[in-house]
């Protein structure tokens, strides 16, 4: 019997900590104890064997017991001698229902507790061990534990592991109270040394659940609540495509600076690279990777380009075609909270396919195979599959509208920043002609009028409270609106676009007599020997 010290100091050791049941057969119990002890029965609890655990220390704790998904027989346990100051691994396996277990430490750290293991119900090769120091998988059958790093502290406790077994998603709690979930792990059940040996892979893409994310905050994220609001983001909505690249191509610079440093290493010379090596080292292009994403008749809807790294990645396909908006190479200002960037329409549900190709200088060379996935309403949404085929073809002519409105209107605002150039240059030209000044007011003015066709018009909007809706304004309306959400369009969507699709033929025909006249004044300029105005290519007879 213990005495009552021995009962406070020995009580939270002496106890059963770990018990796990087979999922495949509710007699086969395995259950563990706080002072090193583990116990397997056959028959549901009725008779009890002990079980040796060859190296593990005496009175260290069994932490978690894991029974296999997949095979009755085959269970994990991971342990720890941490309230003794050993910080070694100890992870076992046992095949033969709890009889013998044999160490799985293969190759993880030799300072870092193990305290979890999980095991995938697809892949029974494919585990997860949670440490001192991180996560550790392995997919093998001779086990081989790599650490998953990306978006996960270096030297985090993991205490537990749970698998969302119907979403593939890996989460895990910390010692700090943290809890991290990996989205959908399945793609890590495809990389085989065999794959891993492929230059590059395009992994199976999964269902894609289609929604428009809510903002329940009022703007994204946290909205207006302050920065003591605790949030973290959702994963981004659309489809998850995965790829592995083994090694990323190197420029020509970097071949010459690993070939220098092989000879600094061997004691030879170093020769210094000519003008022409030199050369073809500035001007060579970096490479980069292109996915092109199109419908079941393979015409392409988006292009997504992406920087080449060595290793397994993700990125995401919105569901959405190509924006339609003028391009621009300035970054989108995600700070302020109410603006949202220019998006192109959402897609039907269906079957869709991805390919990747890496591009470099003239030639796209395509890497990995072609993978053919589906995308599925999240049901949500009453559109019966004909109402939704009626929007897919009235987001594509909405699409085609806006881009050629929107396209207008740039162009107009270009040939608006010209004139200024072109008034200069008037003033420092070597010749005299009124009728350039002429010309030049008869442009400001057409142009005037072609932003109030486009645009609207702001005096009568003050003086009467509200003006007629502009051209842009019909199809914004439809853009920002039927643009975000499931549902079809409704009355005044189809008239805003019928009425823009009448009037926009007159406003595009104005638009084209006036870049006509900015051309012929550009040309008088030209020939007028008047400095440089950007747009036009100067004149020489060779003198």
């Amino acid at each position: 019997s213990w005495s009552v010290d021995d009962m406070v100091s020995k009580s939270s050791f002496a106890h059963i900590v770990a018990l796990a049941e087979s999922p495949l057969d509710e007699n086969y119990l395995y259950a563990g104890s706080g002072d090193g002890l583990l116990h397997f029965t056959h028959d549901g609890g009725a008779t009890w064997q002990k079980a040796e655990l060859e190296g593990l220390p005496k009175f260290a704790r069994i932490n978690q017991i894991t029974a296999s998904p997949t095979d009755r027989n085959v269970a994990y346990a991971a342990c720890h001698n941490f309230f003794a100051g050993d910080f070694k691994p100890y992870l076992y396996r046992t095949t033969d229902g709890g009889a013998h277990w044999t160490s799985i430490n293969a190759r993880l750290p030799k300072r870092g507790c193990t305290y979890t293991i999980a095991v995938d119900e697809v892949d029974p090769d494919l585990l997860f061990a949670g440490t001192m120091f991180g996560v550790f998988t392995s997919n093998t059958p001779e086990i081989h534990w790599v650490k998953l790093k990306a978006g996960l502290p270096e030297s985090v406790a993991v205490m537990d592991i749970e698998i969302q077994r119907e979403e593939h998603d890996l989460v895990i709690a910390t010692f700090g109270r943290g809890v991290y979930i990996l989205d959908d792990y399945s793609p890590l059940r495809q990389l085989t040394p065999e794959n891993l040996d492929l230059p590059a892979l395009l992994l199976p893409v999964a269902q894609a659940p289609m929604f428009v994310q809510a903002d329940p905050l009022g703007f994204s994220g946290v909205g207006f609540q302050g920065a003591g609001y605790f949030s973290t983001p959702n994963p981004e909505v659309g489809a998850v495509i995965t790829y592995f690249i083994k090694e990323a191509p190197k420029s020509l610079k970097d071949i010459r600076g690993e070939a220098e440093k092989k000879l600094r290493e061997e004691g030879k010379e170093i020769h210094f690279p000519s003008y022409e090596e030199l050369k073809k080292e500035r001007i060579e292009e970096e490479p980069g990777l292109l996915f092109v994403i199109s419908d079941s008749e393979g015409h392409a809807i988006r292009k997504i380009r992406k920087k080449v790294e060595a290793g397994l990645h993700r990125i995401v396909w919105d569901f959405r075609a190509s924006p339609v908006v003028p391009v621009s190479l300035t970054p989108f200002d995600h700070s302020i909270p109410w603006a949202s960037p220019d998006l192109g329409y959402m897609v039907t549900p269906g079957k869709y396919r991805v390919n990747l190709y890496e591009s470099q200088g003239q030639e796209l060379k395509k890497l990995g195979e072609e993978q053919i996935f589906s995308c599925r309403p999240l049901n949500n949404t009453s559109l019966p599959p004909a109402d939704r085929k009626a929007l897919d073809e009235f987001n594509r002519k909405v699409a085609v509208l806006a881009r050629a409105i929107s396209a207008a209107d740039a162009h107009r605002s270009h040939l608006e920043g010209v004139l200024p150039y072109l008034e200069q240059s008037m003033l420092s030209a070597p010749a005299f002609e009124d009728s350039w000044f002429k010309e030049l007011s008869e442009i400001r003015t057409r142009l005037r009028e072609i932003n109030e066709e486009l645009n609207g018009d702001p005096l009568l909007s003050t003086y009467e409270g509200q003006a007629r809706m502009s051209l842009k304004g019909r199809t914004d309306l439809i853009t920002a609106a039927l643009w975000a959400t499931t549902s079809g369009p409704t009355g005044t969507y189809e008239r805003a676009y019928r009425e823009a699709r009448e009037d926009f033929g007159t406003s595009l025909e104005n638009l084209k007599e006036t870049d006509a006249l900015v051309h012929g004044l550009e040309e008088q300029l030209e020939k007028a020997g008047a400095p440089y105005t950007p747009g036009r290519v100067p004149v020489w007879n060779g003198e």
